[in-house]
């Protein structure tokens, strides 16, 4: 397989039922770029394609009417079609991030355009963020009739809207902007505040509201890390536990995205939890119970009476499952990887052969988790001859709130001996006899930076979008003055004691012990784990004799191996290639 091959393969979201339909957006890459279209199946399976243009998303039904998104670089505009007539544009903006019909007035939530050639001046802390640059302009809430109108807005960002028709409710970080908690408030239709729901601000992953007028929202108060997500009750004082987490932290590479879900049909609430390595979604009544399959991904759903979801397995990138199945990728089948339970979390492995190299593959967060999900990535090395190896250790998401936490405070500590014994386990469990690599971006970036400067087990290493010090990154990393703080236990992190532990947990302070060559990958728009935090671990390394390669990808963020420019995406598969087998299939 090659990487164009790789990413010829096809995602499902946003969707939506319409009485025997259900709506979804299709996205895949054509002369690199992303593409999207709206298609609709019935439950006999029978799809029909409804939108033509290449560059459509996010379809609802209201009443007799279409709505969608239309966008190009320049601006994204909200679509409507009434019947069989031809789309009409309603409004457009720079950004549409949600817009709802609420009797016959439409709200969307979009940012207005900006001139990034202007000079900036930042009076908040987060005054950046990853995927959005300078913050130029917050998401703000418009109320349509004649015309967009502006009724709420702020230095903050309006997050969500839901209505039961009587109630309106909206969600803002407008309490907790820098460090986006968010809140919920009751507002009225012309935009006033009428109050507050939530009793602090919370970490919102996503909100409800019954026909009845009860409020639910999934996530938890205060700011935390490895934080299991409830059901919340903000009005009621009661929290419900979904799975191991009312939440899903299954991660992938997929570049169709995903949504989480919670909503109510009646008096039950239907939301997206996760439960080991897979999700599922569960209803909430009297009991909570599972409503689909396990070894799944839940990527999308909607529930009116029946459900509809869309889901990623490790054999299957994207499904729609509505009664019947529609399969994106019928000519794309992957490889399942075998598993077992290790010390309360768990272990996978893709055996291509025993004497075959292998790459170990390290999650970020590190509050995520490998799964039941298709990754391209995986499949694309097993395809070129490659054992694969992953791992949820502690900190991990899926296995309890016990074990997600394990890692506070202890970084490279409990999660690092994890995965060496994981590999010793695979070496003897499947004889591998071959050499292995090690990569992982994110917090699996920095976790491959420190195993190199802990150990000379790996033949190479390639870090993606990493970390190397802890210390720089709180001032230039979007959320690192908070998230820095919070995973290695601190109380402040410009004490003398906060600066010493800081650095103590940073790679870059043992680079002298470094013998692994080493790949460093990353967007030079990376806000979460700056581009910085790369050329200091490459200069380090190229000081100290150390084979070592910087990767930069123009115009790409954190989230350049999942949604990043895609001749980048397919240049990254290319390159980690060359590096791999240079030093994992050659003798050196």
């Amino acid at each position: 397989m090659d990487p164009m091959q790789a990413y010829k393969v096809r995602f499902a979201n946003d969707i939506f039922i319409d009485g025997d339909w259900v709506y979804f957006t299709e996205k895949y890459i054509r002369n690199d770029e992303y593409h999207s279209i709206i298609k609709r199946m019935d439950r006999s399976g029978n799809i029909v394609q409804v939108t033509f243009g290449e560059n459509e998303r996010y379809p609802k039904i209201y009443g007799n009417s279409l709505f969608y998104i239309k966008y190009t670089k320049e601006k994204e505009s909200l679509m409507r079609v009434d019947n069989l007539s031809e789309a009409k544009e309603i409004a457009s903006f720079a950004k549409i991030s949600d817009y709802v019909l609420i009797g016959k007035d439409i709200y969307v939530i979009a940012q207005e355009p900006t001139d990034n050639t202007l000079p900036f001046e930042a009076h908040d802390i987060k005054y950046r963020f990853n995927a959005r640059g300078l913050l130029r302009s917050y998401n703000a809430l418009y109320r349509i009739r004649e015309k967009p109108e502006k009724i709420y807005s702020g230095n903050f960002d309006v997050t969500g809207i839901r209505s039961n028709g009587g109630r309106i409710v909206i969600s803002t970080t407008e309490n907790s902007n820098d460090y986006g908690l968010t809140d919920l408030f009751e507002i009225d239709a012309e935009g006033k505040k009428l109050k507050r729901i939530t009793k602090d601000s919370a970490d919102i992953n996503d909100f409800a509201i019954s026909d009845s007028g009860r409020i639910a929202f999934s996530g938890y108060y205060g700011l935390d890390v490895g934080r299991v997500s409830n059901i919340v009750f903000p009005e009621e004082d009661l929290e419900i536990s979904v799975g191991k987490d009312a939440y899903n932290s299954v991660i992938g590479d997929s570049f169709g995205g995903s949504h989480y879900r919670i909503l109510f049909y009646g008096n039950k609430i239907y939301a997206i939890g996760q439960d080991r390595s897979s999700s599922f979604v569960y209803e909430v009544g009297d009991e909570v119970r599972r409503i689909t399959p396990e070894e799944r991904n839940i990527v999308d759903f909607d529930f009116r009476g029946s459900l509809a979801y869309i889901y990623s397995d490790m054999v299957h990138p994207s499904v729609v499952s509505f009664d019947s199945e529609y399969d994106l990728n019928p000519d794309i089948r992957g490889i399942k990887a075998q598993s077992f339970d290790m010390d309360g979390g768990e272990c996978f492995a893709m055996v291509a052969s025993k004497d075959a190299p292998s790459i170990l593959f390290i999650h970020g967060g590190p509050h995520t988790a490998y799964g039941h999900t298709y990754f391209i990535e995986f499949q694309y090395f097993f395809s070129n001859g490659y054992n694969i190896l992953f791992c949820n250790p502690p900190g991990s998401t899926g296995y309890g709130q016990e074990y997600e936490k394990a890692c506070i405070g202890d970084w490279g500590g409990k999660d690092l001996q994890y995965i060496e014994k994981f590999v010793k386990e695979c070496r003897i469990k499947y004889g591998l006899t071959g050499k292995i690599g090690v990569t992982g971006g994110s917090y699996g970036g920095y976790m491959t930076n420190w195993i190199v400067t802990q150990t000379n087990e790996f033949a190479c290493a390639i870090s993606e979008r990493s970390i190397s010090n802890l210390f720089s990154m709180i001032g230039t990393s979007d959320i690192g003055f908070w998230f820095n703080t919070l995973e290695l236990d601190l109380k402040d992190p410009y004490s003398s004691e906060g600066m010493q532990k800081l650095m103590e947990f940073s790679p870059i302070n043992y680079v002298k012990k470094v013998k692994t060559p080493t790949m460093l990958i990353t967007g030079e728009e990376d806000y979460r784990c700056p581009i910085e935090q790369a050329e200091q671990f490459y200069v380090a390394l190229k000081l100290n004799n150390v084979d070592a390669s910087l990767v930069r990808y123009p115009g790409d963020n954190h989230e350049h191996a999942r949604s990043g420019v895609p001749k980048n995406m397919l240049d990254r598969l290319k390159r980690k290639t060359e590096w791999f087998d240079r030093y994992l299939k050659k003798e050196n």
